[in-house]
């Protein structure tokens, strides 16, 4: 079982409370914190560890402010770096367990946590086989993630580090229709919203739960587009459904449209769903191109045709913009 130690606990209660990491410490009392952690390395199971790290925080409240909040954050933390998911529903019944542990009882807070932890070997989840729909530019994206986390030393994957991932993805067309933002200032304004963690993480980095919930959506933008596979195009929509979260923040301080991204977005989908359709007709009835390679290779030649045409078309509007501020009409 890998453990939480108190940078962990840190970098959520941070997030969670909204505040840059040298006031998350002034906010915890992290005797209690590393008391509590140390009770749990105590314990046998993971149901009865994530039980004790529940039960301790919320009944010590180590935190200055939403400390129940705080404290299921750092239980989703714990099970999510342990493979496995908690679920919360319904929310009236997690409610009246808080509320007894606060009280003082914490009688049957395990089995109540056995009952709702969903174990996995997957690291995308319950929905095993879903990354198996990830594009070779979709899986890059992850990869990019989880080392854009390492490199902030965060012990999570959070929209923010997908946001990083699309855009370090270049060949990915997520990262075309980003290129007005920079990783460099999306970097700056993460570690001005969240902080940098104390260390790197080993091993296993987990996706945190609203992140888990955007490649969920991005499977859903997929199939909703008529589209078996994910690409890097699903994974930015999956992560514009997203207002809240950090990424959302950072893009809209950088002054990023969403609306307008979210259109560009599905026009680009829309045009290679339909050169796609175009190369399987035009070559159905043709012996030497029924091979799957074949047809791969000629989608490739007019997406990078497609792409050239948008190049072009960006450029050819600056133009017309940059002729109509010094009072040239671009038609005439």
């Amino acid at each position: 079982m890998r453990y939480l130690d108190l940078y962990d606990v840190l970098a959520v209660a941070a997030r969670v409370l909204r505040c840059e990491s040298d006031e998350a410490v002034r906010r915890t009392n992290l005797d209690t914190v590393q008391r509590v952690l140390s009770d749990v390395r105590r314990t046998g199971g993971l149901a009865e560890a994530s039980a004790v790290l529940l039960a301790g925080l919320v009944s010590d409240r180590p935190f200055d402010g939403a400390n129940r909040v705080v404290a299921v954050a750092v239980v989703l933390q714990f099970t999510a770096l342990n493979h496995a998911d908690l679920r919360l529903e319904p929310v009236a019944e997690v409610d009246e367990v808080l509320d007894r542990i606060a009280a003082g009882d914490a009688t049957g807070v395990a089995d109540f946590v056995r009952e709702r932890l969903d174990e996995f070997d997957d690291w995308m989840g319950r929905r095993v086989g879903m990354y198996e729909r990830f594009t070779e530019l979709a899986r890059k994206v992850v990869i990019v993630a989880q080392e854009e986390a390492r490199q902030l030393n965060h012990s999570y994957i959070g929209t923010e580090h997908v946001l990083l991932g699309l855009i370090g993805t270049a060949e990915g067309g997520a990262s075309k229709l980003l290129a007005a933002t920079s990783a460099s200032a999306v970097r700056e304004l993460v570690l001005e919203i969240v902080g940098r963690g104390q260390r790197s993480p080993d091993g296993f980095v987990p996706f945190t739960p609203r992140a888990k919930a955007t490649l969920e959506d991005s499977y859903l933008e997929a199939r909703r587009l008529g589209s078996e596979d994910i690409d890097t195009e699903h994974l930015l929509l999956g992560l514009l459904k997203d207002t809240d979260g950090v990424a959302a923040q950072v893009l809209s301080r950088l002054g990023v449209e969403i609306d307008a991204v979210r259109s560009l977005t599905e026009q680009r989908i829309d045009r290679r769903k339909r050169s796609r359709t175009a190369v399987e007709a035009m070559v159905a009835g043709d012996p030497d191109w029924t091979t799957y390679g074949r047809r791969h290779h000629l989608i490739a030649e007019l997406h990078a045709v497609l792409d050239e045409n948008e190049r072009l078309h960006e450029q050819v509007a600056k133009l017309r913009d940059l002729l109509r501020k010094n009072d040239i009409d671009p038609d005439l």
